[in-house]
């Protein structure tokens, strides 16, 4: 009994020693452990968790530097500058001398027929076109286009008004003499007072009489035969300048005409009967007032019963006759 109990326990401590030392070895980091073909050499080897192996300072065996990442530059795109439109060059207007006012009018007449320009040049635009022997009010003068030996320029309209000028060597200070009256015109200004006009249909011509003398005679037009120019004695009481007349008769008719621009209508007698331009015709006097050919206009007859002449004329007459002023028509 005793022998088996030795036996017993010291085969318990063999086997506790064996299971002790196949412990050790499989727990003990540093214990050799045998490789097939190669020595049991025991290998040094440094812990990961130990900086320090022999005293010394491990080095790393592999040293990773990692570079700095470029940051990478942003690109600024300079703001673009707007280009300037470059502004066409103006052409310079041409420089008109001033116009030297004079402190009160003046009046003229035309030579000849004369044309009123815009710039006192003579490449200035034809503005109107006044006949021999017309009355002008001076203004002013100005330097302009020499013609002849003179630059010197009449501005004919006031300040408030298109600039309109005349060759001075156009001009005179003498006033023509008035057309002499047909034979037949029956006129007679002797011991008339004021102004009257007197309108001779026999003769188709006017006479202008202011205080016993003659002011103005001229070549007028009146009524076609089936509408024939009023006879007797009236007077100015209407007066427009510019006008526009509109046919009494409708649209078919053989007296309809459509609406015209009159510059300078006088009104005599109630019922649209006028002394105004006809700038429609180029000729007035004897014959005028029944069918006939007009050398500028072609086929033409008399009037609807007005009393017509050139515009430079009725402007005249505009200017020269008041309101009130008497008008005699007779044959």
């Amino acid at each position: 009994m005793k022998s088996y109990l030795k036996t017993f326990f010291l085969s318990f401590i063999v086997i506790m020693v064996l299971i002790g030392t196949a412990m050790f070895v499989i727990f003990n980091p540093f214990a050799a452990r045998a490789t097939p073909g190669t020595s049991n050499q025991p290998v040094k080897t440094t812990p990961i968790s130990s900086p320090y192996a022999d005293g010394q300072k491990a080095k790393p065996t592999h040293t990773s530097t990692v570079k700095p990442q470029a940051t990478p530059t942003k690109t600024v795109k300079p703001t673009p500058i707007p280009t300037k439109a470059v502004e066409p060059t103006p052409t310079p207007v041409p420089v008109v001398a001033l116009v030297n006012w004079d402190n009160a009018t003046s009046v003229k007449y035309t030579i000849n027929a004369v044309n009123v320009r815009s710039t006192p040049y003579t490449d200035g635009a034809i503005v109107s076109t006044l006949e021999a022997g017309a009355e002008v009010t001076i203004y002013g003068s100005i330097n302009g286009e020499a013609v002849s030996n003179s630059p010197i320029w009449y501005r004919i309209s006031d300040q408030n008004s298109n600039p309109e000028y005349i060759y001075s060597g156009l001009l005179t200070t003498e006033k023509p003499a008035p057309a002499p009256a047909p034979a037949n015109s029956n006129a007679n200004c002797t011991g008339t007072e004021g102004q009257m006009v007197d309108v001779n249909l026999s003769a188709q011509w006017a006479t202008f009489c202011n205080n016993g003398k003659v002011d103005n005679s001229f070549a007028i037009t009146s009524g076609q035969p089936d509408l024939p120019t009023p006879t007797g004695i009236y007077h100015v009481f209407n007066k427009q300048s510019p006008t526009t007349f509109y046919s009494p008769w409708p649209v078919g008719s053989p007296y309809y005409y459509e609406p015209t621009h009159i510059n300078y209508a006088l009104e005599f007698k109630e019922g649209g009967f006028f002394l105004h331009d006809a700038w429609w015709r180029s000729t007035y006097g004897p014959g005028t007032n029944v069918p006939h050919t007009d050398p500028q206009f072609g086929e033409m007859t008399g009037t609807h019963g007005c009393v017509v002449m050139s515009t430079d004329q009725a402007g005249w007459l505009y200017g020269w006759a008041p309101m009130g002023t008497t008008v005699n028509i007779h044959y």
